[in-house]
């Protein structure tokens, strides 16, 4: 009798472990709600749609991977509510934050507890060259600005007033410094305009200080919401007021919203739209099938991230970290080619000028 049960004992616990594996958990962090939720929304899809491609060829060890999504709702109290959910369930890695607000407020969770925070697109220049648990997809705001000022003056601008957005400060004042010293080198002058991002906002009262200035160029450095709409109050009262914005604006809301209005604006980007690449191509023809628009820069910088952080769960050897792995055992598939972390966690992309034609993301440079 003692035998038999020992036996049965035995059989289910051989029949337990040929059960299936807990899947490996990776974490989404981003805005998605409020304002800013175009963002997070396209970084959720990239990251959703590089995970299904690992699992379709069969997972990582064998084991499938799950991807737990949290709002930050662009606010600190929510984003350390979403980071301790996540930690919770016990992701292996963050793909996010996605705005360099977020990233001060996370980075500090991130360090302690020892987490890989993968960010598709901050790029304040305060999180690089720094050796800590932040990732750094993007190449930071001092390329892209450094080359719209020379864009803009090469095309004659000499004055330029600024509208930018307090609510993300980190990325919009490290973008404007970038911008003012290498504009002011070439002799031009800047004068920046703060404003606050709200659905009661009133840009109109914005558009007409920012006109006051009587600048060559009028730049945003706001999200794509908010360029849309100051765009359009600033074309009622001046049609032929020259415009450009950073990256931040540079995903398909702004088109949506703006219409006409951010028809010949010049924007950035670090991805080309109308890349051949093999991967870029499955990539944008699944994501436009699955999500019915095309990919911006986020949903792009969020599958290269959620690519990385796949590469080195699968690639780590032993006890190493996937901090470590991360650092050495590139370089990673993305969408358009393989990439690399440095020492101290950041990549590097080269900024591209951008501009909307026709209702579309047109390349210029």
């Amino acid at each position: 009798m003692l035998r038999a049960a020992i036996v049965a004992l035995f059989l289910v616990a051989v029949l337990g472990g040929c059960g299936p594996q807990e899947p490996l958990r990776i974490g989404f962090l981003g805005g998605l709600s409020g304002r800013v939720a175009d963002l997070g929304e396209a970084g959720r899809n990239g990251a959703q749609l590089a995970i299904d491609e690992v699992n379709r060829g069969g997972g990582i060890g064998g084991r499938q991977v799950e991807l737990i999504v949290r709002d930050d709702g662009q606010s600190g109290e929510q984003l350390i509510v979403a980071v301790n959910e996540l930690r919770t369930a016990r992701v292996a890695a963050i793909v996010g934050p996605m705005t360099s607000a977020m990233a001060e407020v996370a980075l500090p969770l991130a360090n302690s507890a020892g987490l890989p925070l993968v960010s598709p697109t901050v790029t304040a220049r305060k999180f690089f060259n720094v050796d800590d648990q932040m990732f750094l997809v993007m190449s930071s705001t001092r390329e892209e600005a450094a080359l719209s000022a020379q864009f803009h003056h090469g095309r004659g601008a000499r004055r330029v007033a600024v509208a930018y957005d307090v609510r993300n400060l980190a990325y919009t004042e490290s973008w404007l410094a970038e911008f003012s010293r290498v504009f002011q080198e070439f002799g031009g002058e800047v004068v920046g305009i703060a404003f606050e991002s709200a659905p009661d906002a009133d840009l109109g009262r914005l558009a007409e200080r920012v006109l006051a200035v009587r600048g060559d160029l009028v730049l945003l450095i706001a999200s794509a919401a908010d360029a849309a709409r100051l765009a359009q109050k600033l074309r009622e009262r001046d049609p032929k007021v020259p415009l450009a914005a950073s990256q931040w604006a540079t995903t398909q809301r702004l088109i949506e919203l703006g219409g006409s209005a951010v028809e010949g604006m010049f924007l950035h980007n670090y991805f080309d739209g109308q890349s051949r690449a093999p991967a870029f191509v499955r990539l944008r023809s699944a994501y436009v099938e699955r999500f019915r628009r095309e990919p911006d820069f986020a949903a792009i910088a969020s599958y290269d991230a959620t690519c990385a952080v796949l590469g080195a769960l699968a690639r780590r050897e032993g006890g190493e970290t996937l901090h470590d792995a991360l650092l050495k055992r590139g370089p990673f598939a993305g969408a358009e080619g393989d990439f690399s972390f440095n020492a101290n966690g950041d990549s590097s992309r080269v900024p591209r000028i951008t501009t909307v034609r026709d209702g579309q993301f047109a390349s210029v440079m």
